[in-house]
C-alpha cells in the first residue's frame, strides 16, 4: 500500500515538472526580449520624410519602428523590406516606456479606449484614433504630440511591451540616436553656390511697370506692382487686389448688418418705451376717473344728508329751539337762531 502512495506521488511529480518546463503553456513565463541598439542604425528617405529601424528575431519575424513626422509606427512582416505584413487574430499592446516612464500619451489612449482601460487591444477603438492597432496589416500606430516627441528627442530606451502571442514580447530600443535621425530628416539641403553673372557691355534694359488697382472707393487698399509685360504676374497683381475688395466688402456687408440690427433695437426699444407710456397715462386716466366719480358720489350723499338734518333741525328751530348736531348747518337756521358756544 505504501509502495503504491509513493509510486503516484513519483508520477505526479514527473507530470508537474514536464508542464513546468513548457514556456508556452505557463502563464507566468518571462516576457521575450528583443533588444535593439545604436549599431541599428536608421535608414532615412528624406524625399518621403520617413525613417525606419528595423530587427528580426530568431523566428524570421521582423520588427520596423517607423517615423515620419507625424507618427510613430511599429510595423510587423515577414520580410526585411516590410512588404510581407504579419497577420494576427489578436495583438494587444501592453506599454510604451520612455526612459522608465510610461508615456503620458499611451496612458491617454488606454483611458479613452472602449470597454477597457488594461491595454490596448485589436478591435477596440480609441477617442481620435490617437492609437490605432490593426491586427491584420501587423502595425501599431501612436500620433504623436509636441511633449511625446521632445521625450523621444531628449530620451536614451524606448519599451514597447506586445503581446502578438501567448508569451509577452518587450522590444527594447536605444534612442539616443532619435535626436540626430530627426534632424537629419529634417535638415534642409544646402543652397547651390550662385555664380556671378558676367557683366554685359550694356546694361539690360528695365521692363515696363504697371499697377493693378481697386476701385476708387477703397483708397486704404494700395496698389501691386507688376511687369506689364508678363500676363501671370498681371493676374497674380490683379487677384491679390481683388482679394483684398472681397475682404473690404465683407467687412462693409458686416457693418452694415450691425448697423441695421442696432437701429432694430432702437427702433423696437422706442416703441416699448411708447407703449409703457401711454400704458402710464391711461392708467392714471382711469384713476382719475375714479377719482372723479368717488368725490361726485360722495358730493351727492353728502347734499342728501345736509337736506334731511336740515328738515329734522328746522322743527326745533321753529320752535325756537337749538340743537347741538344743528350746529353745522347754523346757517341754514332763521335768524332768529344763533349758534351756542356750548355746542363748540
Amino acid at each position: 500500500m505504501v509502495n503504491r502512495f509513493f509510486v503516484s506521488l513519483l508520477i505526479l511529480c514527473f507530470f508537474s515538472f514536464n508542464a513546468s518546463g513548457i514556456p508556452g503553456d505557463n502563464p507566468f513565463a518571462k516576457n521575450e526580449t528583443i533588444n535593439i541598439g545604436k549599431d541599428v542604425a536608421w535608414d532615412i528617405d528624406k524625399q518621403q520624410v520617413f525613417a525606419a529601424k528595423t530587427v528580426s528575431d530568431n523566428k524570421g519575424t521582423y520588427y520596423h519602428l517607423q517615423y515620419d513626422n507625424k507618427q510613430l509606427k511599429l510595423s510587423i512582416s515577414n520580410d526585411a523590406k516590410g512588404n510581407d505584413s504579419k497577420q494576427f487574430n489578436q495583438l494587444e499592446v501592453k506599454d510604451v516606456v520612455i526612459d522608465g516612464v510610461q508615456s503620458p500619451l499611451f496612458k491617454w489612449c488606454l483611458t479613452n479606449q472602449e470597454r477597457h482601460n488594461r491595454f490596448l487591444q485589436q478591435g477596440l477603438s480609441v477617442k481620435k484614433n490617437i492609437c490605432v492597432i490593426d491586427g491584420n496589416a501587423g502595425t501599431f500606430i501612436i500620433n504623436l504630440n509636441k511633449d511625446t516627441l521632445l521625450s523621444l528627442q531628449n530620451g536614451s530606451r524606448l519599451l514597447i511591451l506586445l503581446k502578438p502571442f501567448r508569451t509577452p514580447l518587450e522590444l527594447n530600443y536605444d534612442i539616443s540616436d532619435f535626436k540626430d535621425m530627426y534632424l537629419a530628416l529634417n535638415a534642409r539641403p544646402e543652397s547651390p553656390a550662385i555664380k556671378p553673372v558676367a557683366a554685359t557691355a550694356a546694361a539690360a534694359k528695365p521692363n515696363k511697370k504697371c499697377w493693378a488697382g481697386p476701385p476708387a472707393q477703397y483708397k486704404n487698399i494700395k496698389s501691386v506692382e507688376y511687369d506689364c509685360n508678363d500676363a501671370s504676374e498681371k493676374l497674380d497683381a490683379e487677384t491679390s487686389v481683388a482679394k483684398l475688395v472681397n475682404q473690404e466688402k465683407v467687412k462693409e456687408q458686416k457693418l452694415a448688418a450691425e448697423k441695421d440690427k442696432q437701429l432694430k433695437l432702437a427702433e423696437e426699444k422706442k416703441q416699448k418705451e411708447l407703449a409703457e407710456k401711454l400704458k402710464l397715462e391711461e392708467q392714471k386716466r382711469a384713476e382719475a376717473e375714479a377719482i372723479a366719480a368717488s368725490e361726485a358720489k360722495q358730493a351727492a350723499l353728502g347734499g342728501e344728508i345736509t337736506q334731511k338734518m336740515i328738515s329734522m333741525c328746522d322743527k326745533f328751530w321753529s320752535k325756537g329751539e337749538h340743537r347741538c348736531y344743528c350746529q353745522k348747518y347754523i346757517e341754514y337756521a332763521p335768524a332768529s337762531i344763533k349758534a351756542s358756544s356750548t355746542c363748540d
